[in-house]
C-alpha cells in the first residue's frame, strides 16, 4: 500500500490545531502523540540485515489507539 502524500500528523503540525482549539487534556495528549509517532521524539532502534550487513534506522510507534498509523498496522494484521 502507497503511504499517503498528506497525514493526519501533517495537518495537526502545520495548522497549530492545540494552539488554535481549547481542548480536553485526553484530547490534546492524542495530539500529540499522533504527530510524535514515528519521529525522532519518541527514539528509534536500529535493524541490521545478518546477511547483507544494511543498517536501517525505526522510528518507534506512539501505540496510540486512536494513532491511524499504528492502527492501520494492527487492522491489517
Amino acid at each position: 500500500m502507497p503511504r499517503p502524500t498528506l497525514e493526519l500528523a501533517d495537518i495537526f503540525r502545520n495548522s497549530n490545531f492545540t494552539q488554535k482549539h481549547l481542548l480536553p487534556r485526553q484530547q490534546r495528549r492524542t495530539i500529540n502523540a499522533i504527530t510524535a509517532c514515528r519521529t525522532a521524539v519518541l527514539g528509534h532502534h536500529i535493524d541490521e540485515c545478518g546477511q547483507c550487513g544494511e543498517v536501517r534506522i525505526s522510528y518507534n510507534s506512539c501505540r496510540n489507539r486512536h494513532c491511524p498509523k499504528c492502527q492501520s498496522l494492527a487492522r491489517a494484521q
